[in-house]
C-alpha cells in the first residue's frame, strides 16, 4: 500500500541540531574540518496515525575511508518521555545544544534505536510507531557531505503482489524482494521528475546551454553564471523576435549587468554634434553610421564586459560595430555649494601606521 514519502531538507535540517556541520544554502551538510564532533539531530517526522510502518530511508553521502557514519533510527507512537518525573519531548532532548551527547547516546541505547553503519539505502520495516527519529554522526578527519535524504511509508511494491501468507515483514523473503522494489521505485521517482528537467527555474544548470542552443542562443559554455543563463534561456524566444534592434541590446545589458545603460546610434548624432566637437566625439562614438555606443553607469570588470560584448554580438544589427563606455561616478555640488580658494575635494581612503609612529604638522592624510 503505497504511502507518504517525506524529503529531509535545509528548513527540516535548521530545526534540528547539528554542531560540527556547515549546512548550505542548497540543503548539503558538510563536516566542519574545525571541528571534532559531527553529529545531525533531526526533529520528528510524523506520520500522523499510530503504528505507521516506516519504509525506506535513503541520502547521497560522500564520505572517504578514513571516516565513518553511523545512523541511527527509532519510531515511537509516544512524542515525550518522562524524565525525574517531568514530561520531556523527545525531539526537544535530542536537539537541545545544553545536553551531552553523551547522555543522548545512553537514552538512544534504551530507548532502542537502530544503528546503520556506512549506509546510505536503508529499509526500516521492523520500525513501527507514529513519530520516527533520526540522528547521523559521522566519526574521523576529512571531507565528508550528506544532501538529499528521504524517508517513505510506500512499502514494498512487490511484495503486495504476492498472497498475504509470504508477506512477514522482515523475512528473508521480504529482504531478497526489497532490492528489487527499491530498483522500481528509483526508476518511478525518476520518471515523475522528469518534467522538472524542462522547468528553467529548477532545472540542472548544466541543461541550460542546451536548451540555449535549441532556441539559436550561444551561451559559451560555462561562460556565463547561472543567473544570467537561466534568465536569457527564459527570454530567448522574445529577444530572437526581436533581434537587431534597440530593445534587445538593451534588454541583454539589463540581464547582464542588472542595471539600465544608455545606448546612442552615431547615425542620430550628427545633427546634434558641434564642428568643434567633432573630433572628440568620433573617438567616443565611433565615425561610421553603424556605430553603436553603450554607456555604463559603473566600471566593469574585464570579466563582464567580455560576457556583455559576447552576447551583445549576436544581437547587434547587421554591419554594426558595438563599443561600451564605462562612466565613473564623480562628486557632484548643489547649486548653494561653492569652494573657496585653495580649496580641493580629495578621495576617501584608509591608511593605518605603525605603532610608535607619529606625525608632525608637516604631513597631510589624503
Amino acid at each position: 500500500m503505497a504511502g507518504a514519502s517525506y524529503s529531509i531538507k535545509k528548513n527540516r535540517i535548521q530545526k534540528g541540531w547539528y554542531p560540527g556541520f556547515v549546512l548550505e544554502e542548497d540543503g548539503t551538510l558538510s563536516a566542519n574540518k574545525k571541528e571534532s564532533v559531527h553529529i545531525l539531530y533531526l526533529r520528528a517526522v510524523d506520520s500522523g496515525r499510530s503504528d505507521a510502518s516506516w519504509g525506506r530511508l535513503r541520502f547521497q553521502a560522500f564520505c572517504p575511508e578514513n571516516m565513518v557514519f553511523y545512523v541511527y533510527a527509532a519510531a515511537f507512537n509516544e512524542e515525550s518521555f518522562y524524565r525525574q518525573e517531568q514530561p520531556v519531548r523527545i525531539e526537544d532532548f535530542l536537539c537541545d545544544c545544553r545536553e551531552s551527547h553523551m547522555i543522548k547516546r545512553q537514552f538512544m541505547r534504551q530507548a532502542g534505536f537502530r544503528k546503520f553503519i556506512n549506509q546510505k539505502d536503508i529499509l526500516l520495516y521492523d520500525l513501527h510507531g507514529r513519530y520516527l527519529y533520526l540522528v547521523m554522526e559521522v566519526v574521523g578527519e576529512g571531507v565528508f557531505s550528506m544532501t538529499g535524504m528521504r524517508v517513505d511509508q510506500q512499502g514494498d511494491h512487490f511484495m503486495n503482489t504476492f498472497p498475504e501468507i509470504y508477506r512477514e515483514e522482515g523475512s528473508f523473503f521480504h529482504r531478497y524482494l526489497s532490492v528489487f522494489s527499491s530498483i522500481y521505485q528509483d526508476f518511478q521517482e525518476n520518471m515523475e521528475d522528469l518534467p522538472k528537467l524542462l522547468d528553467l527555474d529548477c532545472c540542472p544548470v548544466q541543461l541550460l546551454p542546451v536548451y540555449g542552443k535549441w532556441l539559436g542562443l550561444d551561451t559559451g559554455d560555462d561562460f556565463l553564471e547561472e543567473r544570467i543563463l537561466r534568465a536569457l534561456v527564459k527570454e530567448a524566444y522574445e529577444l530572437n523576435r526581436i533581434k537587431g534592434t534597440r530593445k534587445a541590446l538593451e534588454r541583454i545589458a539589463e540581464i547582464v549587468l542588472e542595471k539600465e545603460v544608455q545606448i546612442l546610434e552615431r547615425n542620430v548624432m550628427g545633427s546634434y554634434i558641434l564642428q568643434e566637437e567633432q573630433e572628440l566625439m568620433n573617438r567616443l562614438y565611433g565615425c561610421s553610421v553603424y556605430d553603436v555606443t553603450i554607456l555604463v553607469p559603473d566600471l566593469l570588470s574585464e570579466v563582464k564586459k567580455n560576457q556583455l560584448l559576447f552576447l551583445l554580438d549576436q544581437f547587434r544589427p547587421i554591419r554594426s560595430s558595438l563599443h561600451v563606455v564605462c562612466l565613473k561616478q564623480n562628486s557632484v555640488l548643489d547649486s548653494y555649494s561653492y569652494l573657496d580658494m585653495n580649496a580641493r575635494i580629495p578621495c576617501q581612503g584608509e591608511g593605518s601606521l605603525d605603532r610608535e609612529r607619529e606625525l608632525d604638522g608637516g604631513f597631510c592624510l589624503q
